[in-house]
């Protein structure tokens, strides 16, 4: 993805995903990270892959969830595929100025 979605979606994302998550719109950050993708030995063949790093929701929320980002890509670059991979954080590994959650 190219910056300037990245930077799209971390205003009009947001959004979304704290009305349904029903969290603050603080409680988000976008980080793009450079990557090179290969397939059969040629550079090239990469799709949107989406990693979001949270505090264990249930299913529903996590489904749809899934689904809101994926529109939003989807609409924004559009895309034959776009993944999202959840991991869940441990409230008690998770620090922030020096205290767990």
């Amino acid at each position: 993805m190219k910056e300037e979605h990245v930077s799209e979606l971390s205003q009009s994302l947001v959004k979304d995903l704290a009305q349904s998550i029903e969290t603050s719109e603080d409680n988000f950050s976008f980080e793009l990270i450079n990557t090179q993708y290969f397939s059969k030995g040629s550079r090239g063949g990469a799709y949107p892959f989406v990693e979001v790093l949270w505090f264990q929701r249930s299913q529903e929320i996590q489904d749809k969830s899934a689904k809101i980002i994926t529109e939003k890509i989807k609409k924004m670059c559009p895309q034959d595929d776009v993944a999202v991979v959840f991991v869940p954080l441990a409230k008690n590994s998770y620090y922030e100025n020096g205290e767990h959650f």
